[in-house]
């Protein structure tokens, strides 16, 4: 049999290395052997898988290449290996967000999607590295250290979902299974030049995923979703890990609607390349110019600038409220209290970051209502807007991957954009336009930019339409905007813990 090549362009995808393994050209336990190298390869460089048994993936890759031989493959994922973002419980294993009071706690059992994955076939490697508290566009805390990007590591692969996007580029997993409420899958895809989707809410189950007392299927905004190196590698993984879970699956079954276009020229695309709420950087903004001018070249609708018929600010205010009222659940006593007299204090008209992160984790529930009126008009908005298009085709991130920085709060940050300061949090437009009414969005890589670094695009499409926005994604690799695999490791001074 023969061993997937591990050199530079040589990382296959998922969908590869599955027909090799349906041809017997490969084992699940030459993957798995492939994927140990590749740690061994890059981790003193990245840090990316944090948590790791390499011998119990090796035990579940023999049963597989077993089924395989009697002729009981559970299909497409059987014997492929994957990873998972810290943040879902694997039994066994502590499930801690970066918080090292968490360390000793053992999960009791496997979070709905690792187990649904698993279930299907695939094999688990490990864990991949996040922020503390999963609030930040940087992977980075006091128990496993820092994550850095492939491309670069002297710069961010992103956050939440940072290990994800890094041991996914660096070829330690074929596939990672991330979440993302505040762009926590698109900005890692977007700064390591790889695939994702964030689908639907709803559409996947969140039990077993984060810490604290509320650890439901369906929280607000949140949702997981995968990673991959190829655009074909997300749906078998999306229908994998989708569907009703518990009680609802007694009453319901999951029927995607399905994209009807099968060539680019066939969709109807907005592009905005960046807006006033947040300005994008040119080198970004320009990369998503370049594309729609391209497609309009290859006989696609291609209008500019188009936008749903909204107040952005005002959604940015009801997002940014929304999103730290449904993370206030994972508050300790003391910090609730200090948002308590934060809150207080604010002025009503003040919509900032600053002010709503503490006025946001304390709304009352009259006013958690109230806002929900809010947010049905933008849904109805978004509706009105995917009518008359297909995908709105618009940037995961302000800029490329930026030099890590872990000073202060990240809220206090700010990143460069055209030569000025922008606060950090200014990012979180791009990820509440879309985020706020559920909306899947799939990321593609079309960099590098002018500086080498990659580059992707947010592929949004209309509520369910998830298969839409990833035959678009599917479309625009087989065109060329694919994976590029990143230099060859170069090992830095540790900084983090083994």
């Amino acid at each position: 049999m023969n061993l997937p090549d591990r050199s530079p362009g040589g990382f296959p995808p998922l969908w590869e290395v599955a027909q090799q393994l349906a041809a017997g050209q490969v084992s699940s336990v030459e993957l798995v052997d492939a994927c140990e190298a590749a740690w061994r390869d890059w981790h003193g460089a990245i840090n990316a898988l944090v948590l790791s048994d390499f011998g119990a993936a090796r035990a579940a890759a023999l049963e597989s290449d077993c089924r395989r031989r009697a002729g009981q493959s559970r299909g497409v994922l059987d014997g492929v290996p994957f990873s998972v973002k810290e943040s879902f419980d694997v039994a066994g294993w502590p499930t801690t967000c970066g918080n090292p009071a968490l360390h000793a706690r053992a999960a009791q059992r496997d979070a709905v999607v690792v187990q649904r994955l698993r279930e299907a076939g695939a094999v688990l490697l490990g864990k991949t590295n996040v922020p503390l508290g999963l609030r930040d566009w940087q992977s980075y805390n006091a128990i496993y250290g820092t994550t850095r990007n492939p491309h670069d590591p002297s710069r961010t692969p992103g956050g939440s979902s940072g290990g994800s996007a890094a041991a996914v580029c660096a070829g330690l997993s074929y596939f990672d299974m991330g979440s993302d409420i505040g762009s926590s899958l698109r900005n890692p895809a977007h700064y390591c030049g790889i695939f994702s989707l964030k689908p639907s809410h709803g559409l996947v189950p969140l039990a077993g995923h984060g810490t604290g007392p509320a650890r439901f299927g369906e929280q607000d905004i949140n949702v997981a979703g995968p990673l991959a190196r190829s655009a074909r590698d997300l749906e078998p993984v999306l229908r994998a890990i989708a569907g009703p879970d518990g009680d609802d699956a007694l009453a319901y079954r999951l029927d995607l609607p399905a994209c009807p276009h099968r060539r680019l020229a066939d969709f109807r695309v907005a592009v905005l390349p960046t807006h006033p709420q947040a300005e994008v950087d040119g080198e970004v903004a320009a990369q998503i110019e370049q594309l729609g001018h391209w497609l309009a070249g290859q006989g696609a609708r291609v209008d500019w600038h188009v936008r749903p018929d909204f107040d952005a600010a005002e959604l940015w205010y009801v997002y940014v409220a929304l999103l730290r009222a449904t993370t206030a659940v994972h508050m300790d006593d003391a910090a609730y209290a200090d948002a308590l007299v934060h809150s207080a204090a604010a002025a009503a008209a003040d919509h900032s970051y600053a002010t709503l992160q503490y006025t946001g984790a304390t709304l009352s529930h009259r006013d958690w209502l109230r806002l929900q009126a809010a947010r049905e008009r933008f849904a109805a908005a978004w509706r009105r807007f995917f009518s008359a298009y297909d995908v709105l085709l618009c940037p995961a991130a302000a800029t490329t991957a930026f030099a890590l920085n872990e000073v202060g709060e990240p809220w206090q940050r700010s990143i460069t954009v055209n030569g000025r300061a922008q606060p950090m949090t200014t990012q979180l437009f791009w990820a509440g336009h879309s985020g706020l009414c559920g909306l899947p969005s799939a990321v593609a890589p079309i960099g590098p930019g002018t500086s080498g670094l990659p580059v992707g695009v947010q592929i949004v499409a209309g509520r369910y339409q998830d298969l839409t926005a990833l035959r678009f994604a599917s479309l625009l690799e087989d065109a060329g905007h694919a994976f590029r695999p990143p230099p060859r490791p170069t090992t830095l001074p540790a900084d983090h813990h083994n």
